[in-house]
C-alpha cells in the first residue's frame, strides 16, 4: 500500500477554478456523487456482502446551512485509485459502471463550491485519508500540490464523505423538492432493487409507478356505450436493434393524464440520462404537437446502453440523422399493442379520454358545473362590495419558467384568432387567468391559465387535459374583451375580468 502525502494538481488547476461557471443543474451535479457511490458499491459488492450478508448501499445527502454533505457506506477510495480520483479527465480502469469519464466528482464539487474536502476510509486498507481543496487559495498561490492527511485506522469501517462549503450554488426554496423528485426519477431502477437507498435530509427517496389505463379500445365505444366489453391494460414491452446494439423498454398510457409524468425517460446503465420530470422527452412523431392528448397520457422507458453520452450525463451524443433514425424505429415498435396491428397505442392515447367512459364524463361534468355555479354565486356576494378600476390590456407578459404551451386557431365573428394558451404552475399567482395582445397582429392573443389556482385544483385536479372546455370558454371571453377595447374603445370591460378572477379566488381548494 502506497503512502500518499500530496496530490499534484498543476495540469488541471486552471480548469478547476473555472468549473463553477459550468452549465449545470443541482440534481445533475449531485447525481455525479451518487454515480460514484453506486460504482464503488458495485465494484466492491462481493467483499461488502461477505462482511455483511444484509448490506445495503446508503447514500445520504444533507443540506446544512451553507454546506452540503454527501456520505456513503460503499468501498471508499483505495490508494491505487486515490491519485486518479482527483485528476481531471483520468478515466477509471473499469468504465462499465456509472463512473466512466474521470471528471464527474471534480466538476460537480467545483461547480457547487470553492472549498470542498473528501474524507474516505477504504474497505481494503487500514488507513483514513482527508484531502481539502481551497480553489481560491490554489488559484492565488498557484499551488501545484495539495496535502493529503493520512492516518492509520485499523477498523472495518468503509465510507466516503464529501463536504461542500462556501457554496456558489446554494439549493433553497423549491429547488430542494425538485432535487428529491429528480434524483428519485434518475435512480428509480436502483431504488426499486431494494439494495440501494438514497436519503436527502433524513428522508428516503422512493419512486412509484403511475397507474395505467385499463380500458376498451376507443373504436369500441360510441356515445358512452361499449360495443366490446373486453378491457386492455395499455402497456407494451419492446425490444429492437439500433446501431449494432439492443434497445429495450416499455410504452404505456396513464390512467389519468398529467403534466409531468408523460414522455419517455431514457436510461443508460439503469441511470436516467434524459427525460426528466421537468424536461420530458416527447418526440413529435410519436407524441404529436400542441394540445394533442398524447402529450398528457403517453409515457415510457427506454434502455439505451450502447450510445455515448456527454460527460455531464444529461444527453446522448448523436447527430440529428441518428436521432431521427432512432425515433422512426421507436415509433414502429410502440405503434401497436401487439403484433397483429389491430389496436394502436398511439391512436388510443390520442382519442380515448383517459380512464372515464364518455357517459361518466357527462355526469361528472354536470355535477362539477353545478358545484362550480354554487361557489360562483357565493363569490358574487362576497365581491359585490369591491370597487374596481379599468386596466389596460398588456402587450406582453413574461412567460413563466415552468409552463406548457399550445397554439390554436379560434374562429370568432368571421375572423381566425391565433390563440396561444400557456398553462403555468405558480402557487403565488392569485389570478386564474390573464392575457396579453400581440403588438402587431390585431387577432393574436396569449392567455395564461394558472394550473395551481384553487379553482382548477377544486374542480379539475392536476390534469391539463380535463380543462379543455374551460380553456375554450376563457379564450372566447378574452377575445371578446380584446374586441371591445380595441374596436369600441371601452376599457371598462376589464373590470369584468378582474371581478371574475376575484370570484374564482373565493372557491376553496380540493381536499383529498
Amino acid at each position: 500500500m502506497e503512502k500518499i502525502t500530496s496530490l499534484n494538481i498543476r495540469p488541471t488547476v486552471n480548469l478547476l477554478t473555472l468549473l463553477k461557471y459550468f452549465r449545470y443543474t443541482e440534481w445533475y451535479a449531485l447525481a455525479e456523487f451518487v454515480d460514484n457511490s453506486i460504482t464503488s458499491y458495485l465494484q466492491n459488492k462481493p467483499k461488502l456482502l461477505q462482511i455483511d450478508k444484509n448490506f445495503k448501499l446508503k447514500v445520504r445527502i444533507e443540506f446544512l446551512g451553507s454546506e452540503i454533505t454527501i456520505k456513503d457506506n460503499a468501498g471508499g477510495i483505495s490508494s491505487e485509485r486515490f491519485r486518479d480520483a482527483f485528476e481531471t479527465g483520468k478515466p477509471p480502469p473499469d468504465t462499465s459502471k456509472l463512473s466512466e469519464f474521470g471528471v464527474g466528482m471534480k466538476v460537480a464539487a467545483c461547480w457547487f463550491s470553492d472549498k470542498w474536502r473528501v474524507h474516505t476510509k477504504s474497505l481494503k486498507e487500514p488507513v483514513w485519508r482527508l484531502v481539502e481543496f481551497d480553489m481560491k487559495k490554489v488559484s492565488e498561490k498557484q499551488q501545484e500540490d495539495i496535502s493529503v492527511l493520512e492516518t492509520k485506522l485499523n477498523t472495518n469501517k468503509h465510507y466516503t464523505q464529501i463536504t461542500l462549503a462556501n457554496l456558489n450554488h446554494k439549493p433553497k426554496g423549491q429547488t430542494i423538492p425538485k432535487i428529491k423528485e429528480h434524483l428519485a426519477s434518475m435512480y428509480r431502477h436502483y431504488i426499486d432493487s431494494d439494495e440501494i437507498e438514497i436519503w436527502i435530509d433524513n428522508k428516503r427517496l422512493s419512486y412509484s409507478e403511475p397507474k395505467l389505463l385499463k380500458s376498451a379500445y376507443f373504436k369500441d365505444i360510441e356515445e358512452g356505450i361499449i360495443k366490446s366489453p373486453k378491457k386492455i391494460t395499455w402497456k407494451k414491452n419492446f425490444k429492437f436493434e439500433y446501431n449494432n446494439g439492443i434497445v429495450t423498454g416499455k410504452v404505456a398510457i396513464l390512467e389519468k393524464g398529467r403534466v409531468k409524468q408523460p414522455g419517455f425517460a431514457i436510461f443508460r446503465k439503469k441511470r436516467l440520462i434524459c427525460g426528466t420530470p421537468e424536461s420530458p422527452w416527447k418526440p413529435e412523431k410519436i407524441f404529436g404537437a400542441g394540445n394533442d392528448r398524447r402529450q398528457q397520457c403517453l409515457f415510457g422507458e427506454i434502455n439505451l446502453d450502447h450510445v455515448d453520452v456527454a460527460f455531464s450525463k444529461n444527453d446522448f451524443i448523436w447527430s440529428d440523422t441518428e436521432k431521427d433514425k432512432f425515433i422512426n424505429l421507436l415509433k414502429k415498435e410502440v405503434e401497436f399493442i401487439d403484433d397483429k396491428e389491430e389496436k394502436s397505442i398511439i391512436r388510443q392515447a390520442k382519442n380515448f379520454y383517459f380512464s372515464l367512459e364518455r357517459s361518466d364524463i357527462r355526469s361528472t361534468s354536470k355535477k362539477g358545473l353545478e358545484n362550480a355555479m354554487k361557489f360562483i354565486a357565493k363569490g358574487l356576494e362576497e365581491t359585490s362590495s369591491k370597487k374596481y378600476k379599468p386596466e389596460a390590456i398588456p402587450k406582453k407578459i413574461d412567460i413563466p419558467k415552468e409552463s406548457d404551451e399550445r397554439n390554436e386557431i379560434v374562429p370568432f365573428e368571421g375572423k381566425n384568432w391565433k390563440v396561444k394558451t400557456i398553462h403555468e404552475y405558480d402557487d403565488n399567482e392569485l389570478d386564474l387567468f390573464k392575457f396579453s395582445l400581440a403588438e402587431k397582429n390585431n387577432e393574436e392573443i396569449t392567455i395564461f391559465i394558472n394550473m395551481k389556482h384553487p379553482f382548477i385544483q377544486r374542480f379539475f385536479g392536476d390534469s391539463s387535459q380535463d380543462i379543455e372546455g374551460l380553456t375554450i370558454l376563457l379564450s372566447f371571453f378574452c377575445i371578446s374583451e380584446a374586441i371591445i377595447v380595441k374596436h369600441e374603445g371601452n376599457p371598462k370591460v376589464s373590470i369584468l375580468r378582474r371581478r371574475l378572477n376575484d370570484i374564482f379566488l373565493t372557491i376553496p381548494p380540493r381536499r383529498d
